[in-house]
This record gives C-alpha cells, sequence and structure tokens, in this order.
C-alpha cells in the first residue's frame, strides 16, 4: 500500500509540473516570438486551403516568394514549382447610381424618377497566384514552441522495447520517403480507421520513445471518442510526459509547449483534463513497469562489463552441455574436407539452439546476440572443451583464461607484500626510469603510480586504481590518471574502458619485469625498511614474501 502511495504522490508530481511547465511557456519570450511569426502568416480561405492541400497534400506553412524573403529570412529553392492558389483583385469604377436619403431610401425627383449621381465602386474578381511551402524554402528557422528531443540512453531504449512489447496493435517505422505525411514535420500517428500507430523512421530514440508512448496513448483514450483535437493532444501528450518521467526519461523540452499550443491559456480546463487521466496514467505504469524493468536489465547487461567470475557462473554448464552435444562430430574432424572455419560454425549454431530452445538462458541468448566480447568468450570456451582431450569438467575455464587472472599473477609476483597485508607501501626504482609506487589504499583496493614532481606538485604519469579478489585470483583496474594530459576515466563497468585498462595494466606490469625494477623502500605496519639504510633487510623481506625476483642485487648495492 505504502508503494502505490509513493507511486500515486509521484504521478501527481509530474502532473503538477505539467501544469507549472505550461505557464512557463505562456510566460516566455519565445511565446512572443512564436505567436508574432504565426501572425505573419495569412488564413487561406476553404477554397484555396483545398487546393494547396490538392496540390501539395503535405503542406504546412504556406506563404508568398516575396513574404518568405521578406518577413522570415528564408528564400524559395531553386527549382520548386510554386502552389497556385486565387487571390483577390479589387478595381475601382464609376458608375450611374440611385441617390439614397439618410433613411436609405431612394430620392425621387418632381416627376417620380429615381434621382441618380456619379459613384465610384469596388468590384472584385480572382486571379491565379503563386504560393511556396516552409519545405520548399530554406533560411532561418522559424520560431517553435516545440524543440525535437535528441539523444538516447538505456532507459529510453527500454521503454521503446517496452510499448512495443505491450502494444496489441501494429506498429510500423517509416520514412519520410514511404509516408509522405511526415514531410510535414509529424513525428507519428495513430489512425483509428486502420487501427495502428505508425511512426517516423529517422528519429532520435528520446523523440521516438515520446512520440510512441504519445500515439500509444492516442490508441488506447481516443479510437472511439466525441473530444475535441485540443483535448485528444493534451491528453496523449501529458501521458507521454508523466509515463517518460516515471521512468526517469525527461521530455520537458518537447512536452511542455506541445500541450501549451493546445491548451490556449485555459488552465480550469487543462487542470480538468490532467486530472481525468491520472487514473489511466496509474493503469499504463503498472502495465509497463515490470516489463520496463526487465527490457532495462538486458540493455544494461549488454554493454556491461561482465567479470570472468560472472561469466563462469552464467555459462559453465552451457560450455559442458555444448561440449557433450558436440561429441557426436568428434568422428568427422579427421576428415580433410573437414575446416576449423566448419567446426566454428557447427558450434556457434548449437550454442544458438541451446540458449534459443531454454527459458532459463533468456540473458545468455541476449548477450550472444548482443555483446561480441561475450559471445567471443562463450564461443572460445565451447571451441576449447570440445577440441582438448583432456579437457577438465571442473575447469573454470573463463577465470583461468582470462587477462584478470594473468595480471593479478603478474602483480603477485611484483608486490606480493600487498596482497598479504605484509606491506602497506612498496618503491621501486630502476635505472633511466622513474620510480614506481604501490599501495593499499583501501579494503583490496590499491593503486600504482609513476610520479614526478613539478612546481612542488606530486605529478602520476600515469595513476591506476585497482581492486583485487584474492580468492579467485583477480585484478580489476577502476580508475586511470595522466596528470600531465589533465586526464582522469573511470571504467564505472563499461566494457570498452574496462578491455583497454585491462590490456594496459598487462602491459604495465610486464614492462616493470622487462625492465628490471627492484624494491627500494618498504612500509610495514611496524617499520619501515630502505636500501640505502638497510639493504639485507629489503632483501630478506623480498625474499620471505615472494618476490625475491624483485629483491635489489648484491653487487647493485655494493655500486
Amino acid at each position: 500500500m505504502a508503494e502505490f502511495k509513493s507511486q500515486d504522490e509521484k504521478t501527481k508530481q509530474a502532473f503538477s509540473m505539467i501544469e507549472q511547465g505550461v505557464k512557463d511557456v505562456y510566460s516566455s519570450e519565445s511565446f512572443k516570438q512564436y505567436l508574432s511569426c504565426l501572425s505573419k502568416f495569412h488564413s487561406y480561405s476553404l477554397n484555396n486551403t483545398l487546393l494547396i492541400l490538392s496540390q501539395k497534400p503535405e503542406a504546412s506553412l504556406v506563404a508568398g516568394y516575396r513574404a518568405w524573403q521578406t518577413n522570415f529570412n528564408r528564400h524559395v529553392n531553386k527549382g520548386e514549382k510554386g502552389l497556385m492558389i486565387l487571390a483577390p483583385v479589387t478595381t475601382k469604377e464609376d458608375r450611374l447610381m440611385n441617390k439614397h436619403d439618410e433613411n436609405g431610401n431612394v430620392i425621387l425627383d418632381e416627376f417620380g424618377n429615381p434621382v441618380q449621381e456619379m459613384r465610384a465602386i469596388n468590384l472584385t474578381h480572382f486571379k491565379t497566384t503563386t504560393v511556396f511551402d516552409i519545405s520548399q524554402t530554406s533560411g532561418d528557422p522559424l520560431p517553435s514552441l516545440v524543440h525535437d528531443l535528441t539523444g538516447s540512453s538505456n532507459e529510453v531504449k527500454a521503454i521503446i522495447q517496452t510499448i512495443q512489447s505491450v502494444c496489441t496493435i501494429p506498429i510500423e517505422f517509416k520514412t519520410e520517403t514511404e509516408n509522405l505525411s511526415f514531410m510535414t514535420g509529424a513525428k507519428g500517428y495513430y489512425s483509428p480507421r486502420k487501427d495502428k500507430i505508425v511512426i517516423n523512421k529517422d528519429l532520435e530514440d528520446l523523440q521516438t520513445a515520446k512520440t510512441l508512448i504519445h500515439e500509444y496513448a492516442h490508441s488506447l483514450l481516443h479510437k472511439e471518442t466525441d473530444k475535441n483535437q485540443s483535448q485528444r493532444e493534451i491528453e496523449a501528450e501529458s501521458l507521454a510526459f508523466v509515463i517518460c518521467d516515471h521512468f526517469g526519461i525527461d521530455t520537458s523540452e518537447y512536452s511542455f509547449g506541445y500541450i501549451a499550443s493546445y491548451a490556449n491559456k485555459d488552465y480550469s480546463e487543462l487542470k480538468s483534463i490532467l486530472v481525468n487521466i491520472q487514473s489511466k496514467a496509474h493503469e499504463l505504469i503498472e502495465l509497463i513497469e515490470p516489463v520496463f524493468k526487465e527490457n532495462l536489465h538486458m540493455l544494461e547487461k549488454e554493454n556491461q562489463y561482465i567479470t570472468p567470475v560472472e561469466m563462469e557462473e552464467l555459462n559453465h554448464d552451457i560450455v559442458l552441455k555444448i561440449a557433450s552435444m558436440m561429441e557426436q562430430y568428434k568422428d568427422v574432424i579427421s576428415d580433410p574436407n573437414i575446416t576449423t572455419s566448419d567446426i566454428h560454425e557447427t558450434i556457434d549454431q548449437e550454442i544458438s539452439n541451446l540458449l534459443t530452445d531454454n527459458k532459463e538462458y533468456k540473458v545468455q541468448d541476449h548477450l550472444y546476440q548482443n555483446n561480441e566480447v561475450y559471445q567471443f568468450a562463450l564461443h572460445s570456451a565451447c571451441y576449447d572443451a570440445f577440441m582438448n582431450e583432456e579437457f577438465d569438467p571442473k575447469q573454470s575455464w573463463f577465470m583461468d583464461h582470462s587477462i584478470e587472472r594473468r595480471n593479478y599473477e603478474l602483480f603477485e609476483k611484483i608486490a606480493n607484500p600487498l596482497l598479504t597485508n605484509s606491506a602497506y607501501y612498496m618503491k621501486y626504482g630502476t635505472p633511466n626510469y622513474m620510480d614506481l609506487n604501490i599501495e593499499i589504499i583501501g579494503d583490496d583496493r590499491l593503486a600504482m603510480a609513476h610520479n614526478y614532481v613539478l612546481n612542488g606538485d606530486v605529478m602520476a604519469d600515469p595513476d591506476v586504481e585497482f581492486t583485487v579478489d584474492k580468492k579467485n585470483r583477480m585484478l580489476y583496474p577502476q580508475t586511470y590518471q595522466q596528470d600531465s594530459l589533465q586526464y582522469f576515466e573511470r571504467v564505472d563497468g563499461d566494457s570498452t574502458r574496462v578491455r583497454e585498462l585491462n590490456h594496459f595494466m598487462h602491459e604495465w606490469l610486464t614492462n616493470v619485469v622487462d625492465q628490471k625494477y627492484k624494491v627500494q623502500t618498504i612500509y610495514t605496519e611496524d617499520k619501515e625498511l630502505s636500501v640505502k639504510e638497510n639493504p639485507n633487510a629489503v632483501r630478506n623481506f623480498c625474499k620471505q614474501n615472494g618476490i625475491g625476483m624483485m629483491a635489489p642485487k648484491l653487487k647493485e648495492l655494493e655500486k
């Protein structure tokens, strides 16, 4: 009950944001510019409107050739064909007319005949002239109450997928050339007659998400209705805003102006409309939320770094099943006509079939189709299990073959005392290179850096912070800092950044060994050891803690 109340309050707050947002639009300078712009366009008669639409059905704003230049600083594009309309022309003509008194009665002469006089009268006739639609012009943009939404996010993609899942009527995505109505600037529409939704295919994800919910709302509320257009549009756009807001998607830049264009400053009617659709908002949110959460989870997994430990948990039994399925092909491996490519193709097909046919592997199936790193790792494990006669079913393939494991093992050879907490800081040196500093900075969190001093400040060149999983023997880089370039990067679970930093760490740790770095200083909880003051103590500490290769050589000490 408390959860429902929380959702209720959140929805009410979103509707309040609409009211205030619309009021802000009306008081904005952009609204004044918008009205000024509209006032410069003629209101055409019904006959001329029909003439325009018969020649260009997608026409929206039309003006004459000179009017586009003078009023809007736009120019008709070369080669455009004008739209023919009828323009009234007024001329004056002198005619002999009956004279009337102040009461409107015809004045008669003494013989009873009407008294006449010469008067100039206006005569109206029509001639054809040409106008051009805004789509036929180029130049300064016209002021607008709404601005196309740009950008994307996992939440935006998830809501698009969700509406496509829950909507029970067809949803089509069309380009402007496939659907001329989109050339007017329309983003989408719902057709009650055909009972389908059509969305402009060329929109950015955020605009697509908002438009899709808007048209979905129309399909639920307005298939059969006597509501006027203003009420229908306010309802659909308000629901689109509230639903997007609930799922952390901000469409206010578009929605408030759109609603304002239909509300006409009638705040009491606007409030009444918003109150009446609140229950519909609750109903849609409850319908959408579970599907949205699942879609969002899948999308986050799609681009998220999956640790070797997680890969093992996800896929260990899959590898064993694929290895078992592939047993039927063991006899044909020796066939010279069977290539390695054939084996890989067969394994890929077996994996796809297994994941698709078993609901328990829904996450793995999604990852296999959408995450190249995951696909490569799983495929490689299955190939290794099939080809290796001595493959151990208990082997942790994903952990044992990972760069995170290799980096841990390299670090262990260099700085094992920091893993066992026998020391909390160690400095290394080697001729012609900067000193290397490694220290514990938190629980299972360490920092490794080359440092130099510039104008009294200690500079990192570079500095990497990383965590260690001692149980599974994994090293996970977290941040990278290069002060000379004023560069700082946090991986934050991004698979690409993790992969790049993993490889950098591997190269760096390898270089520490190849460049013959040796321990210079050690800080433990109760003592400080340095090569300058007690070289033998440093050597003994290194040997006792499993990093004898990092101990300074006797000949180097003698020098």
